[in-house]
């Protein structure tokens, strides 16, 4: 469903925005004002082509205002939206970085593209959006700091002619400026060159630590030891049995979590952490300052994009690879489950041929993103492409039906690398979702849950004893779609994790 976007300008964001402009006039004073009228589409232009995709690692999406967060934690995301289309139905394909992000820059699905596990590296006969562009004549540049994106180990951006990892450190407070300087570099560097940026911030993620200016925004009194930091959220999500095993007998391989030089043994000492309402609210705040400061850095590189003048020339689209989890389901962080808090993802495309100031409610999927930025170039996608596009859905023709009955999946949870290392103590989470109705099995507890996502978006209610064809048809689905699944990669496509490389996942929470 199409609708347009209400007044989101608040006094703090208005106020922000008139700086900006006086700013941005300053520096550039020939710099031409934007004809668009509300609700128009940009026009197109005749300058070298740009699109950038910006990956926020991490950002829960109804912890954005643009989403309706009671905090106000996105008002540079607030008006870049105005100037677009939102989309407020986006999902991902999985709970965590890896996996996703390889949907992300593919356009299938974690059981199509294979990566699945923490050891497996994208194939070489999977095609990227990248190697696509490049292949029309783009010029393609990444600048990242996960060690999920990686070029040479995983290969999910071994397409990118420049690249760039930014080493970054779990507890840095400041904002990540070098993700944009280098970004804004390779745009002053295209010259008449087409260009394909792909940029990743990794703010949002644990540790959860911003600057005092930012964190004062948020944080309301509080007395308690909880910090944010990615081990405590790890002990809050240990499994029972995990514990168990490891107090009575304890492996220095599997149970601890950290580095060598720093890191937490899960003996008889260490248990799992049980946080109250108090230290959840503060937690979240601590996202949320975050969340508040990864905004202020995007409205500096979008001042910058101005001030360059490409911001009204580019195809900008903005989303995220994973949500994060407060106990809405009993667990923190992310990793494991396919609820709507993990898969839930913000979505947001600004530029020239995009609609201003309108939000659809249409189920989409970060799978959509590869056809999507290939049909705004003139560019057809590979016939494997699993996503579809979401210029027909903008443009208000009849394909909201195809999107409202297809399959969404939630897979390659957490517990298929977990399984690797400690057979039957952590689930495998999987999810199956057609419109608003969606399957979560869970299968440690061999449990399924049916939920209809437009009564009850939270998914604290099961239906499926109420919809019992819904139920079954969705059950049918899924056993079909993992009948003759391996999660095993091929020979090839195994990434050998060195010692450092899984002592830095484990300081992440993302392995035991």
């Amino acid at each position: 469903m199409r609708a347009k976007i209400p007044d989101m300008q608040r006094p703090e964001t208005r106020s922000l925005s008139i700086v900006m402009a006086l700013l941005l006039a300053l520096l550039q004073p020939g710099c031409r004002e934007n004809q668009d009228q509300p609700g128009g589409r940009a026009e197109a232009s005749t300058t070298p082509r740009l699109i950038i995709l910006i990956s926020l690692d991490t950002l829960r999406a109804d912890h954005l205002s643009l989403y309706g967060h009671h905090r106000f934690t996105s008002p540079i995301l607030n008006d870049f939206a105005a100037q677009g289309t939102v989309f407020d139905d986006a999902s991902s394909t999985s709970p965590w970085t890896l996996p996703a992000h390889a949907s992300l820059l593919t356009g299938l699905t974690p059981r199509s593209h294979r990566v699945l596990t923490f050891d497996t590296g994208l194939p070489d006969s999977v095609p990227t959006l990248a190697a696509i562009l490049d292949q029309h004549g783009y010029r393609t540049a990444a600048v990242v700091n996960s060690a999920w994106l990686r070029k040479k180990r995983y290969r999910l951006t071994r397409d990118f002619e420049k690249y760039l990892f930014v080493d970054d450190t779990q507890k840095r407070r400041a904002p990540n400026t070098w993700i944009t300087d280098q970004a804004l570099t390779w745009i002053r560097d295209r010259g008449e060159n087409d260009l394909f940026l792909f940029v990743h911030y990794y703010d949002a993620h644990s540790d959860y630590s911003s600057l005092p200016e930012y964190e004062r925004l948020f944080l309301t009194p509080y007395e308690g030891e909880a910090d944010g930091t990615g081990w405590q959220l790890s002990r809050a999500s240990f499994e029972d049995d995990y514990v168990e095993m490891c107090h009575e007998n304890f492996d220095p391989l599997k149970c601890r979590i950290g580095t060598p030089q720093n890191y937490l043994a899960v003996d008889r000492s260490v248990g799992k952490i049980h946080f109250d309402a108090d230290d959840l609210r503060h937690i979240e705040e601590l996202y949320d300052a975050g969340i508040r400061q990864l905004d202020t850095e995007l409205g500096r590189f979008l001042s910058l994009l101005e001030v360059e003048g490409v911001l009204d020339d580019a195809l900008i689209l903005i989303t995220s690879d994973h949500g994060e989890e407060f106990m809405d389901h009993g667990r923190m962080d992310h990793f494991l489950t396919m609820y709507q808090e993990v898969l839930r993802v913000p979505m947001i495309l600004r530029g020239p041929g995009i609609p201003r100031g309108l939000r659809i409610d249409t189920p989409v999927s970060v799978i959509d993103v590869v056809p999507t930025l290939l049909e705004w170039a003139g560019l057809e996608a590979p016939a494997a492409t699993e996503g579809l596009s979401l210029m027909g859905l903008m443009e208000g023709d009849s394909s909201q039906d195809v999107f409202e009955k297809r399959l969404l999946f939630g897979e390659a949870s957490g517990g298929l690398t977990y399984a690797a290392l400690m057979e039957g103590i952590y689930p495998v989470y999987r999810s199956i979702r057609r419109g608003d109705h969606k399957l979560i099995h869970d299968s440690k507890e061999e449990n399924w849950a049916l939920y209809d996502l437009k009564r009850d978006p939270g998914e604290k209610q099961d239906i499926g004893a109420l919809q019992p064809k819904i139920l079954a048809g969705l059950k049918l689905e899924m056993r079909e779609r993992y009948e003759d699944f391996r999660p095993d990669p091929a020979a090839a496509d195994r990434v050998e994790v060195d010692r450092e490389e899984l002592e830095r996942l484990r300081a992440l929470g993302y392995v035991p």
